[in-house]
């Protein structure tokens, strides 16, 4: 399957997409480090909780920018090839634009599954147990991330959340009061509004318990003062993105049964399933840049051009990706205009120097 020149022409790839995907990484962790230096002082907040907060944001920060890290290194790698005529070499033996594109794919096709691996078994686990600790550090405030939703602890109030959707509603919500270890009161609501620094709570059912009975209320609507406010819904929310793919589909069937709009998290579950084919598509524009027009430039300017390349679809896909979710286009068509458009440019380039 792997022949020699399959393994000469992927050590090359292989060694300057991890060199590149090393170092746009830990240029993330020094940016989010310095930006977290402000929670020093919030509750216990140190500057060693700091660093480890930063560095359970790694594993985002790698499989986030590893797309970029192909085409990058995808440029440096066959870039250094040509520089030295092997690319010459390599085709004067047979081998066409084709052979070489595929021996690129091969060698990169296991460090494209350990990366959606990451993706999938460590992002969610690690940004969520950061804001776990997170908030027990600032807030004192526990919080859980588990298959049947969120639950937080504020003093001896323990609080379950099935669903959280743009940021400010909550979904089938069931509260736990303690008094001590004794349990006094279970509350659960259908669904929760943030209104004036507080929680507004709709068809609210709760059983007051005591030593006699049980008494049982219902509100139509009642406030619940929770430490919980958008600000941290919005942390929550970016998690949700990062949620594997089993998880994200019962999420979506989960809040689509309840009538709310599962645009937003249908985008997440798309992005993710096509993550392969954007790599796919980075790989392209780095061999347009090799085999196209800009075969004549120097290396500097192929390398400036995959960043510039890089920023571009980066930038597209963050336009096209929320505007499909406003103006009601199918999110699969959001997930993937970007690749589409780029891959589009990719095979133009390569053919227009054939």
């Amino acid at each position: 399957m792997f022949g020699i020149l399959d393994r000469y022409v992927g050590k090359n790839i292989i060694f300057s997409v991890l060199l590149v995907s090393i170092c746009l990484t830990l240029f993330t962790f020094l940016i989010n480090l310095i930006d977290s230096l402000r929670y020093i002082g919030r509750g216990s907040v140190d500057f060693l909780f700091v660093i480890e907060y930063c560095l359970y944001k790694v594993p985002s920060s790698f499989v986030t920018f590893f797309p970029v890290s192909i085409l990058i290194g995808g440029v440096i790698g066959l870039g250094n090839l040509a520089k030295n005529s092997e690319i010459i070499v390599l085709q004067s033996i047979g081998l066409s634009k084709l052979n070489i594109g595929v021996s690129c794919i091969k060698s990169l096709l296991p460090l494209i599954i350990i990366v959606m691996c990451i993706s999938e078994f460590a992002t969610a686990r690690c940004e969520k147990y950061a804001e776990e600790r997170y908030d027990t550090k600032v807030y004192g405030l526990g919080i859980s991330f588990t298959s049947s939703g969120t639950w937080f602890k504020e003093g001896d109030t323990f609080i379950g959340i099935r669903s959280i959707y743009n940021n400010a509603h909550l979904m089938n919500v069931i509260r736990y009061d303690f008094d001590g270890i004794t349990l006094r009161k279970i509350s659960r609501a259908d669904k929760g509004v943030y209104e004036d620094g507080k929680w507004i709570m709709h068809n609210v059912i709760e059983h007051e318990i005591n030593d006699e009975n049980v008494a049982t209320n219902y509100y139509k609507t009642k406030a619940w003062k929770l430490h919980v406010n958008v600000e941290r819904l919005e942390i929550l929310g970016e998690i949700s993105s990062n949620m594997p793919i089993w998880q994200l589909v019962d999420y979506i069937k989960y809040i689509e049964q309840n009538g709310v709009d599962s645009s937003r998290y249908r985008l997440f579950f798309y992005n993710k399933l096509l993550s392969p084919l954007v790599m796919l598509v980075m790989l392209l524009l780095s061999l347009s840049t090799i085999f196209g027009p800009l075969r004549s430039m120097n290396m500097s300017t192929r390398v400036v051009a995959g960043i510039a390349l890089g920023f571009g679809y980066y930038v597209l896909n963050q336009i096209v990706s929320p505007f499909s979710i406003v103006y009601g286009v199918p999110p699969i068509i959001g997930a993937s205009f970007a690749s589409i458009v780029f891959a589009s440019l990719a095979f133009y380039l390569l053919k227009r120097k054939s």
